[in-house]
């Protein structure tokens, strides 16, 4: 083995520790080693130095050769693993260029000249031309004896091979033979990523030989793997029944499962390296939330699936109701990132989820209640399984050591507050005189009627006169927010009282944002403490605009505050511009004068959105408006909800943003849904404020779509 590997100059390499490389020749070795543990140190060693966080040096390209003779020798074990290696350094020059991707629409791009970039980016093309040149070792390693290495090469010889249509042979003529379970679920992985990278040249075929896996094979995590890839590398080939498809083989795995485990993977030694660190982490991480391959494919399968929203919640409610716990409990968390994320066709989805309440594994009540928690807004049909959820626990105590129990009834609680439903207000009432003030009850209480939160005020009251207000705390913020929102008069005195004795600026804001939500009339009294704060100097340049905010609304004076709000439209920091432009929504027409700062802000291109509506709230005028609107609809996609609801109030001036309108209801996707991966959550309640309004634009048009809000 390795002919010539002394011969090298070692030592005037480097890779990312040494300037010398001659403990490179060991580790190599180390590779070939019949030793399991001198194996696994020696492969960490390559990734930990050699090919450091994907990195390539000089002594990372003197190895390739080396490598590809330990593959080729089957009296070696662990080949796999040197395949994947391989694979992970001609892929580095990918990832150069994917970061460069994009660059040549820059002006000030000159070109990607791979002579002009740094030596380890010179490595890295080496890398990936000297692995390519080599890729046809891999083809004969399709037979090999060991299950391992014909599944590394397949992905090899899909992304490295220089001939791809030959490839697609090879893997087509490997499929009928291949007896390991595992390694034929590479095959397909390999077959879509052909079609992924050749559409035109292997789309086609490659989508009707995955078709025949999925309709053919008696193996479910196979037809899994198939119908993901077609999902992934051609979403139109999909057959009707995708769905069913789906189901049936989670259906035939938990049989599978039930009749005995499956085989156990190779055994892998225990080192003191990251390597094995990283596994055991991976193993015990899918051991405490019950993973297995099964619910891998599924969730695999559902994010593949994309904007298929039919198809996804057609496998989400199945999910939902399957005999598994297992699975039940794996489709809650699916059903929040598909919700949160997506617009659902109907309500089956949501009464699903609220159907799983009566579940007897608390545990999934307490998930299926979190979820609901994000999914409140669109989530109003729902309401009576949470009500009902709520009555099984009138007769059983919430005893000190059920932390589970306490929790899920308090979830329950925000879910219906969230969704404005005051029969909980009573309950809700009594448990605020001890319980810590939840964060989002401001929210929540804008969510009911006035009248029907008003049960409320008092409770909240007599907790905030409780406290020092020279101390701020979560509790007192939450609690002035709250009173804020309810605005009851008989809480002016105890909110004027808090602004006159804040010492922090937290307090100093919260009271007088809560103060400015009362108007002229009810908050009178607080007047003397506000103009005190108005005409004095201890408050910094950058939070007068909140006293003027409250002076305005006390007062009614706009020309009092008008040179405060000009100024922090200039204001380099985001946040104090930001409260400026809120004060314009409630200045109107009266704030006109501030029409060029506005024009001055959108040509700056600092929230041109916001100020753009702004602009037509004090002007009236939608020719400025409308056309930045259309420009910032698809650049900043969290500021819809707000321009929606500015086209809707303009009546037929905002007909230029009707092709918009039209798309934004036709989308499956919340509007921030920019198709992140991971366990992301959207925000609901903005969405649906979007699509009431985008609904509001179009029928001033006469136009009155079929999409119900969601």
């Amino acid at each position: 083995m390795f002919r010539g590997i002394d011969d090298v100059d070692w030592a005037s390499m480097s890779h990312a520790y040494t300037q010398s490389a001659t403990d490179v020749p060991e580790l190599l070795r180390g590779l070939a080693s019949h030793d399991p543990v001198r194996r696994e140190v020696a492969l960490d060693g390559m990734y930990g130095a050699v090919h450091h966080q994907g990195d390539v040096y000089d002594s990372t390209v003197a190895c390739i050769p080396f490598l590809f003779e330990l593959i080729g020798n089957p009296a070696f074990a662990d080949r796999g693993a040197v395949v994947g290696l391989l694979c992970s350094i001609a892929h580095t020059a990918d990832a150069v260029e994917e970061a460069y991707a994009g660059d040549e629409d820059d002006e000030d791009f000159t070109g990607f000249d791979e002579d002009d970039e740094e030596e380890w980016l010179r490595h890295s093309f080496a890398a990936r031309v000297m692995v390519r040149e080599r890729a046809g070792a891999f083809l004969p390693l399709l037979g090999d004896p060991d299950p391992e290495v014909r599944a590394a090469v397949a992905d090899a010889l899909a992304r490295l091979h220089p001939d791809p249509a030959g490839v697609f042979g090879a893997l087509c003529d490997r499929m009928p033979a291949e007896t390991d379970p595992g390694t034929a679920r590479s095959l397909a992985c390999a077959l879509g990523t052909l079609a992924e990278r050749y559409p035109v040249e292997l789309g086609t075929e490659a989508a009707r030989v995955l078709q025949d896996v999925v309709s053919g094979t008696p193996d479910p995590r196979l037809r899994m793997t198939a119908l993901t890839r077609l999902a992934r590398c051609a979403p139109g080939e999909l057959p009707p029944d995708t769905a069913d498809i789906a189901l049936d083989v989670m259906r035939l795995a938990r049989e599978a499962d039930e009749l005995g485990p499956p085989p156990a993977p190779p055994e892998r030694p225990h080192t003191n390296t990251l390597i094995s660190h990283v596994r055991e982490l991976h193993a015990e991480h899918r051991r405490s939330l019950d993973l297995d391959d099964a619910a891998d494919l599924l969730e695999e399968l559902d994010t593949e699936l994309r904007d298929r929203v039919d198809l996804r919640c057609a496998l989400l409610v199945g999910q939902l109701g399957s005999p598994d716990p297992r699975r039940r409990r794996h489709a809650v968390g699916m059903a929040g990132r598909l919700l949160s994320g997506w617009r659902a066709p109907d309500d089956e989805p949501l009464q699903a989820l609220a159907r799983l309440l009566t579940d007897d594994d608390l545990r999934v009540q307490k998930a299926v209640l979190s979820e609901l928690r994000y999914l409140a807004p669109a989530a109003h049909r729902v309401s009576e399984e949470v009500i009902a959820y709520l009555q099984t626990w009138e007769h059983r105590p919430l005893e000190a050591d059920t932390p589970f129990a306490s929790l899920a009834v308090g979830m329950a609680f925000e879910v219906l507050a969230l969704q404005g439903d005051d029969r909980v207000v009573p309950a809700l009432a009594r448990i605020l005189e001890a319980v810590e003030i939840p964060g989002q009850l401001a929210r929540w209480i804008r969510a009911f009627e006035p009248e029907g939160a008003a049960p409320l005020g008092p409770v909240l009251h007599n907790r905030l006169a409780g406290l020092d207000n020279r101390t701020p705390s979560s509790d007192q913020g939450r609690l002035i927010d709250a009173l804020g929102a309810l605005q009851d008069p008989g809480s002016v005195p105890l909110l004027t009282r808090v602004l006159a004795e804040a010492e922090q600026v937290c307090t100093t804001k919260d009271a007088l944002r809560a103060l400015s939500a009362f108007g002229p009339g009810a908050a009178a009294e607080a007047l003397p403490v506000v103009r005190q704060l108005w005409e004095g100097d201890s408050v910094a340049d950058e939070h007068r605009i909140h006293v003027a905010h409250a002076l305005w609304a006390l007062t009614g004076d706009t020309e009092a505050v008008l040179p405060a709000v000009r100024a922090s439209l200039r204001s380099r920091m985001w946040s104090e511009r930001s409260a400026a432009l809120d004060l314009i929504s409630s200045l109107g027409r009266s704030g006109a004068a501030l029409a060029p700062g506005l024009r001055e802000m959108i040509g700056a291109g600092h929230t041109p959105a916001k100020a753009a509506i702004g602009l037509w709230q004090v002007t009236g005028e939608a020719e400025e408006t409308v056309p930045v609107i259309v420009t910032e609809w698809s650049a900043t996609a969290g500021q819809r909800p707000g321009m929606a609801a500015c086209l809707a109030a303009m009546g037929p001036a905002a007909a230029p943003a009707l092709p918009l309108i039209r798309a934004e209801l036709a989308s499956p996707r919340r509007h921030t849904n920019d198709d992140s991966t991971g366990n992301m959550r959207y925000d609901v309640a903005a969405d649906v404020a979007l699509q009431t309004d985008c609904r509001r634009v179009l029928a001033g048009f006469g136009e009155h779509p079929d999409t119900p809000v969601r």
